[in-house]
């Protein structure tokens, strides 16, 4: 939707089932002008460093090369980077020389670069879906399942490498859900003016309830209701898009979309790519461990401390520059 303008129904904060109302503007809505060069900066600064500094550029690059193919699909790049994933696990399983794991470094992360590049080249055709999302999602988690597995079966520890890797891949996936939840929350608010995390929700219900579910229709609802009941944040107004617009040029709110780029799972994947491509597979697992830990509760607290109120005047007035 284009920022100027957005048909939405408000009435008690804007919850579903409100009457609809005229077209307003955005500002209008929430009461604060964002700037377009605003918005861009903070959903930039969610981004975590590897996936911002070449991973996207990689990318991108791909696109006027690939792009060009007429029956490449999204879906198509996603299973490619699936089958990346559970070679360059393989490799770590099943060998022992230093050269393979080097090779198992390189498959991650060009099945990382191409799990950039199948956004990227759903952008651009505008193919983007919630189920296109979800089939994403599932490829990531079969990726660090299966690498976190491979090491786990070569450091052959027994209950105690178990316990490690299934706290690890826990905390990893909490930052996961955790990142992609407030980056969405995010990115709607100060894009679309909108929740749009709760209408792709009732989206994909919809579809379900009509009777064309699929496999990743019904892991989208499961997925979304998850991050829905652990990380909604509800404002004593209920209106959640107006605190995010209002905070926009807040520093606190700042930092907690800096902070989102630390708490992505991406980092805590290149750790263990790391130790993949170096062989030390138990202490990369126990730093990603540690890391995810941290990461998951800092961002907790953060956000109920940001997300819950609008900005008083006095944090209004320190604007960064």
């Amino acid at each position: 939707m284009a920022e100027g303008s957005a048909k939405l129904a408000l009435s008690d904060g804007g919850r579903a089932g409100a009457p609809e109302v005229s077209e307003l503007s955005l500002d209008e809505v929430s009461g604060v002008h964002v700037p377009s060069s605003v918005v861009d900066s903070i959903i930039e600064s969610t981004t975590d460093a590897p996936n911002r500094l070449y991973r996207y550029p990689a990318a991108r690059a791909l696109l006027p090369i690939l792009g060009r193919i007429p029956w490449l699909t999204p879906n198509h790049v996603t299973y490619t980077h699936i089958v990346f994933g559970l070679a360059a696990a393989a490799l770590v399983a099943f060998t022992e020389g230093k050269g393979w794991l080097v090779l198992a470094f390189v498959l991650c992360e060009v099945r990382m670069i191409l799990d950039c590049f199948d956004g990227v080249l759903a952008r651009a055709r505008g193919t983007s879906s919630p189920f296109g999302r979800a089939l994403d999602e599932i490829a990531d988690t079969i990726a660090v399942i299966t690498l976190s597995s491979a090491m786990t079966y070569r450091l052959d520890l027994g209950a105690r490498g178990l316990l490690i890797v299934c706290a690890m891949l826990a905390f990893g996936g909490l930052c996961a859900n955790a990142w992609d939840f407030y980056k969405r929350k995010i990115t709607f608010a100060l894009r679309d003016g909108k929740d749009g995390t709760l209408d792709e929700l009732r989206q994909k219900k919809r579809l379900i309830e009509s009777g064309k579910g699929t496999f990743l229709g019904y892991w989208g609802v499961y997925f979304d209701a998850f991050q829905i009941l652990l990380y909604e944040v509800r404002p004593a107004n209920g209106d959640a898009v107006g605190v995010i617009r209002a905070r926009a040029n807040n520093p606190a709110f700042r930092r907690f979309a800096s902070l989102l780029s630390f708490l992505s799972f991406d980092n805590g994947a290149g750790i263990l790519h790391v130790g993949a491509l170096t062989g030390l597979f138990l202490e990369s697992q126990l730093f990603a461990l540690g890391y995810a830990i941290f990461m998951w509760i800092s961002t907790m607290v953060l956000a109920r401390l940001v997300l819950r109120t609008y900005p008083t005047p006095s944090e209004n007035s320190e604007r960064t520059v």
